[in-house]
């Protein structure tokens, strides 16, 4: 099955750089604001690598990919950045506030692998989500040009009994990070810490090794990137003759955790909706009484609704200007039926599925063809964002879903299905600037 392997890690240099200035979040959710902070907050920030700035005089020569492989190139070279002399895997722990309660702090365990790359159709790495062709072209440029792995990507493995866990804490005892980031919390949220261990032992390495031969790894964050990675395989196979040895681009770098971590928290991605017809306004209560129990709140009370345990109960939140709603779906088999054909059980399950099939479909008239070009549907991580959006007047409808499971996401790509589009965040990401990746020049 799976096929890890060790690495020579490459991270910045904490006596001669700043770790709290350099490192960021990746590069797919900055937005222009945030790569000017970035930018700003330190010479060395990582963003000039992983998200270099697009410049009026940029050509085929000269240009975002090519600047961030000389920043690596300089890095590398004056010391900022230093490369472990042997191969190593590497445990990430992150400890961040609760998205639940901010005052409480949630640790997440990640393990740093060179892993195998694995066509999808051998089901031995398998997606979740559809992919877009122009991001992979930007990603297959900058490692074109880094012949690296800037970032790592995110994927999700079987461990019903913790073995890696406590392998891991054995090997790490009481021993302390070489790498120790803390970003203090605002206003009584708890702190954001990012400590990165180094596990070498050959011993430890075989163990690993063992375990991850019998599992698979559902990709979580990072689609592109590993399509990315396949494409490069192949370009640079080609180039070399197809060589019988295995090769530094055969493989990517990836962060790996555990299905069963109890910090790994995956989170909804909300719909708002605009442009809505005034008949469909007036009617939207009646037909959504058709699939729903529907009950009248105040919009504070729908987020906390939406919120609550609901043990299986499909639930959504639709807030409006001046009113709310709680949605229970009354039968699951109706809405089963009504879901789009060619897609496994597990699929129509989905709150996101059910929540188009019966709400913006046949409620809002948005059908799924539909969704994929409108620009009257959008999208956010944040429900209170989604409530300033409807109360500024900006959007008609904001629909709030309960937090995915990992579960249906292992369920879903199991099954030789994906996800459909903005299912699913989890949270956080893993942060860029902590770990890389050097593979072999051509």
């Amino acid at each position: 099955m799976a096929e890890i392997l060790p690495f020579e890690g490459i991270y910045y240099d904490s006596l001669r750089v700043p770790l709290e200035r350099v490192i960021a979040p990746p590069y797919d959710v900055l937005s222009p604001a945030q790569q000017d902070e970035l930018y700003e907050r330190h010479p060395d920030n990582v963003v000039r690598i992983i998200l270099n700035r697009e410049l009026p005089e940029d050509d085929e020569t000269h240009n975002r990919y090519t600047r961030a492989a000389r920043f690596w190139n300089y890095w590398m070279g004056e010391g900022f950045l230093h490369r472990d002399e042997s191969p190593a895997y590497y445990e990430y722990i992150q400890r961040f506030a609760s998205p639940a309660d901010p005052r409480q702090q949630v640790e997440r365990r990640t393990l740093f692998v060179a892993l195998k790359l694995e066509p999808y159709e051998k089901g031995i790495v398998l997606p979740h989500e559809e992919t877009h062709p122009k991001a992979k072209a930007d990603r297959l440029n900058l490692m074109r040009a880094t012949h690296g792995n800037p970032e790592p990507i995110y994927g999700l493995y079987e461990d019903p009994e913790g073995a890696t866990a406590r392998m891991l804490a054995e090997s790490r005892g009481n021993s302390a990070p070489f790498l120790h980031v803390v970003f203090h919390g605002d206003g009584g949220s708890a702190d954001d810490e990012h400590l990165l261990y180094r596990h070498g032992d050959p011993d430890l390495v075989c163990g690993l090794n063992e375990f991850m031969k019998d599992r698979r790894v559902w990709i979580a964050d990072g689609h592109h990137r590993y399509e990315t990675a396949l494409n490069y395989q192949r370009e640079r196979r080609q180039a070399d003759g197809n060589p019988p040895q295995l090769k530094d681009y055969d493989s990517m770098l990836v962060g790996l955790s555990a299905f069963e971590d109890p910090g790994l928290v995956v989170l909804p991605t909300h719909r708002l909706v605009r442009n809505v017809p005034a008949d469909r306004m007036e009617a939207l209560v009646p037909q959504l009484q058709r699939y729903f129990t529907v009950r009248g709140l105040s919009t504070e009370a729908a987020q906390q609704w939406i919120r609550e345990e609901s043990s299986g109960e499909k639930r959504f939140a639709l807030l409006l200007a001046e009113k709310a709603y709680g949605l229970a779906l009354r039968d699951i088999h109706q809405a089963e039926a009504g879901a789009a054909e060619g897609h496994c059980d597990a699929w129509k399950r989905l709150d996101v599925t059910i929540l188009q099939t019966l709400v913006l479909d046949r409620t809002l008239g948005i059908s799924w063809k539909a969704l994929a070009h409108t620009p009257d549907v959008a999208y956010t991580r944040d429900a209170s964002e989604a409530v300033a959006k409807v109360a500024s007047g900006e959007y008609q409808i904001a629909c709030l879903l309960q937090n995915p499971t990992v579960e249906e996401v292992r369920d879903v790509a199991a099954a030789g299905d994906k996800m459909p589009q903005k299912s699913t965040f989890f949270y956080p990401k893993l942060w860029s600037g902590i770990i890389f990746r050097q593979m072999e020049a051509p």
